[in-house]
């Protein structure tokens, strides 16, 4: 009798004994034998989750916060398609995932069989492994070469960054017998008693070497620059490290993971004389390109300028094409800075500080002599709130820029800036609060909110405090920017901003999450995370949009 819950089982202890501790499992049919295998083993913490987009954005979190691959587990047919762009966002980011597809076997394929499509290479080059695993086979070598394909996609899901693939068919019957059950469930207790330690990485010095040495120590105007990181990718230490080396001002974007000290730069890298009179002669990028809109400005301005990128993942993030040397580091790497012996201009770095604090004041004075609640009434005061025990997951569009604009640094920032869409940020905030066990605040724009509804379905099982901060400003008010808000307002309204009307509290109300309601500046200043306890909570802030823009502009300089 084929005994497809050995063959299933066998796959899952192969990805726990590489690390992977999470499952997120969407129901079906074909998949049985993976979710019987998934139930059977107490090492895996299991989430059962409908909609599988929304799914592939909680495993993307887990992976995001942990550095481990969460398995995904879906039925045959369309699906796996759903998992698609948690899987172009999980390459673009560098975040690891396995996919397990359940899937008909190949005498069913291409005939009409109901609920069967073509599975194999599903997500072409966006995934960085992938595997046809083939039909259930009880032969010892046939489950080797199955241990092993665990193996691989675990450590490329990892080494590479993205998406592991395994498509899995098979037979019916999919039920397992009472023996099976039990016979399996004894192999992974054993399992347990085994040493599965997680090693997020090797270990090695890194030597800058005499030419990269030469040029920090020639350097009067150093800068060094922190781009969005995931935990296991972020070398805050290293920033730390150098900064206080060579005495340089650091400069890092929210989801970066570093305490820059130099926050206002969104404020004043708008004015292009600032540009030119802070201008470096060398600059020190960490992590990944780097996405707010003047600091896009300014690199292209100093295009020039010689570059070192230093980062732990192996990609190509380098939009204006301006890094002279590649560095690779991991966080667990020991940078050796024994040759740095730097010749910074002294009044360097005071100057930078000099007009943090001054556009800090100009800051508060703007937020004080705002009447009507606007978004940055909103980043500043909750931002505020956020200490390093919180994890914070900051939505697509204007809220990553907003974070930088109006609000303060945290550690444990989350980004989904791969391909920076709106898709999935709920569900990612979930995944990072099931991987962390921490407090979580998902800071979310009206439209992204809407689009990732679902997964209030899983917010319902949240175990610790969580907190969805909605911004309904009515609509994707960063198309505002755009020449056709100036050209066209009807046409822009309609096409472009798409104001919306949903009563969120119903929502919530119908998945029985609290709600609560924020409309004023006093409504505001009378919130407190503190307060509001382990319950997960939908608060809606309901922001002037036009006040919200207006205050931009005045800190930009465009009024």
């Amino acid at each position: 009798m084929t005994n497809h819950l050995r063959w299933a089982s066998t796959i899952i202890r192969s990805l726990y004994a590489n690390g992977v501790r999470h499952a997120v499992i969407s129901p079906g049919s074909r998949s049985t034998p993976l979710t019987i295998a998934l139930s059977l083993h107490p090492g895996i913490k299991n989430h059962v989750l409908l909609d599988e987009r929304s799914a592939a954005f909680m495993a993307l979190g887990i992976g995001k916060e942990s550095g481990r691959p969460a398995v995904l587990v879906c039925t045959s047919g369309t699906a796996a398609a759903n998992y698609y762009p948690a899987v172009i966002e999980a390459k673009e980011s560098g975040v690891p995932m396995v996919i397990l597809s359940a899937d008909r076997p190949p005498n069913l394929r291409g005939i009409g069989s109901s609920q069967t499509t073509d599975q194999l290479k599903l997500y072409g080059d966006h995934a960085v492994f992938f595997h046809e695993v083939g039909e259930t086979k009880s032969d010892e070598t046939d489950l080797k070469r199955l241990t092993f394909a665990g193996e691989q996609a675990v450590a490329d899901s990892i080494r590479i960054g993205g998406a592991a693939h395994l498509n899995m068919p098979f037979r019916k019957p999919l039920e397992p017998t009472s023996e099976q059950i039990d016979q399996e469930a004894s192999e992974n207790s054993k399992q347990l008693d085994e040493d599965s330690s997680f090693d997020p990485g090797h270990h090695q010095t890194v030597h800058l070497g005499e030419e990269l040495s030469a040029l920090i120590n020639e350097s009067k105007q150093p800068l060094l620059i922190a781009g969005p990181a995931n935990p296991r990718h972020s070398l805050a230490n290293h920033v730390q490290k150098m900064a206080d080396r060579i005495n340089a001002p650091v400069i890092a974007e929210p989801g970066s993971g570093v305490d820059g000290d130099i926050l206002r730069y969104e404020q004043f890298f708008r004015d292009k004389s600032t540009r030119k009179e802070l201008k470096p002669d060398l600059i020190l990028r960490f992590g990944d390109q780097p996405f707010t809109k003047s600091m896009l400005t300014t690199l292209a301005d100093w295009s020039s300028v010689y570059t070192i990128h230093f980062s732990a993942r192996h990609a190509w993030q380098d939009s204006e094409m301006s890094r002279s040397h590649f560095i690779p580091l991991q966080q667990n790497d020991e940078l050796d800075l024994a040759s740095i012996n730097p010749k910074t201009d002294e009044n360097w770095k005071n100057a930078w500080q000099k007009l943090e604090r001054s556009s800090q004041e100009t800051l508060t004075r703007s937020l004080d002599g705002t009447k009507p609640l606007t978004d940055g009434h909103l980043f500043s005061h909750i931002s505020r709130q956020l200490s390093d025990s919180w994890r914070v997951m900051i939505s697509n569009s204007l809220p990553p820029r907003d974070m930088a604009l109006f609000g303060q640094f945290s550690t444990h920032q989350f980004v989904n800036r791969g391909t920076a869409g709106i898709d999935g940020i709920l569900s990612t905030a979930i995944g990072i609060s099931s991987s962390s066990g921490a407090p979580t605040c998902c800071i979310v724009g009206d439209l992204a909110f809407l689009h990732d509804s679902n997964a209030l379905l899983a917010l319902q099982n949240a175990g610790q405090p969580f907190v969805v901060v909605v911004i309904n400003n009515g609509g994707g008010n960063i198309f505002r920017m755009l020449p056709i808000y100036q050209q066209d307002r009807k046409m822009y309204s309609r096409y472009f901003e798409t104001p919306q009307s949903v009563q969120i509290q119903k929502l919530t109300d119908a998945h029985g999450i609290h709600y609560r309601r924020i409309e004023t500046r006093d409504d505001l200043e009378q919130f407190y995370l503190s307060n509001l306890g382990k319950t997960p909570q939908v608060i809606e802030c309901v922001t002037d949009s036009k006040e919200s823009m207006k205050l931009r502009n005045k800190l930009w300089g465009n009024s």
